[in-house]
């Protein structure tokens, strides 16, 4: 039973008080390989602004892989990816704390305290990636994976990260912000546009994929849903599920973040904080006490925005 179950040593969050900004680095190992990010001395201390600064923080964060599963007419359980897949997930993920961490602290965000431990399960059981709701339900730390996207490489490990690091009340917050960072910092193609521009998505395919236009989207809508619930909206007379729900709300947030700054996004996004087993969508006065518009403003300055952008400029995938 834990022979496809494996510990993996992770780099430390960073920390942030009110008078400093602390960062540990350690080593992180997948068997036997020792990882660091690029420019950046590993040790097994602590490392601070100053001497004085140092702050002894907790333990350093374990990651439990599990590619177990079971199969109809076998009695023990089966390995849900093979053992190359295996290891280019890990690898992968680890890559992906890194560049997350390296975000947190240029974007000055605080992390959860104590930081849960991470376990990770990959099986074909799974239809999408999940680590939002399972906090939601009380059980933070857990993360799962479907096989077949592990198998190609398009395991959206940054996205689940981001609702690790920074879980949210108001799904389309959630949604938008991971979708987002996928999209800016992550390395690789990963659901939901996998690896194509945001708004020039939303541009030139809502049109021939749904048969709607941008006014028939509701970001005031998508607004009012809250954690656990799917993230859909009315278009027109059919209710819109599935990937582009996810693509509106990480195209506003991106919009949000590009046109007034992330320390305003990070005003608006902590006012609705995920509580277990609660919901809260947030005022709808946030929106006006953060950025002195209307969510109904905010909106359509973000479809003027995605009007006037030119299909021809499409950004590559790097």
């Amino acid at each position: 039973m834990l022979k496809h179950m494996h510990l993996v040593n992770l780099p430390f969050p960073f920390l942030e008080t009110p008078a400093k900004r602390v960062r540990r680095f350690l080593p992180w190992r997948i068997n036997g390989v020792r990882f660091a990010r690029k420019g950046v001395g590993v040790t097994n201390h602590l490392h601070a602004d100053t001497p004085s600064q140092a702050v002894q923080y907790g333990d350093d964060r374990i990651a439990i892989f599990n590619f177990e599963e079971r199969v109809d007419g076998v009695a023990h359980p089966v390995p849900s990816v093979s053992p190359l897949q295996e290891e280019n997930f890990k690898a992968m993920f680890a890559r992906e704390i890194g560049k997350l961490d390296n975000w947190v602290a240029e974007a000055g965000w605080r992390l959860p305290s104590p930081f849960p431990r991470l376990r990770v399960f990959v099986s074909q059981h799974f239809r999408t990636a999940r680590s939002l709701v399972p906090q939601w339900t009380g059980d933070p730390g857990r993360m799962e994976f479907p096989s077949f996207r592990v198998a190609v490489g398009e395991a959206n490990i940054l996205h689940e990260l981001v609702h690790i690091y920074f879980p949210n009340a108001n799904r389309m917050l959630a949604e938008g912000l991971a979708v987002y960072l996928q999209q800016e910092i992550g390395g690789n193609r990963a659901y939901p546009n996998f690896g194509e521009d945001l708004h020039l998505f939303v541009q030139c395919k809502l049109h021939t994929e749904l048969g709607s236009e941008l006014k028939d989207i509701c970001i005031d809508c998508l607004d009012q849903i809250t954690t656990p619930s799917l993230l859909a909206l009315r278009v027109g007379r059919n209710i819109v599920k599935g990937s582009w729900p996810y693509l509106f709300a990480g195209s506003f947030v991106r919009f949000l973040v590009e046109t007034y700054g992330i320390d305003r996004f990070r005003s608006l996004y902590t006012r609705t904080p995920l509580v277990p087993l609660q919901r809260d969508a947030g005022s709808p006065s946030r929106w006006t006490e953060v950025y002195g518009l209307s969510l109904t403003d905010l909106e359509l300055q973000w479809k003027s925005l995605i009007s006037r952008l030119d299909y021809r400029q499409v950004d590559s995938f790097e």
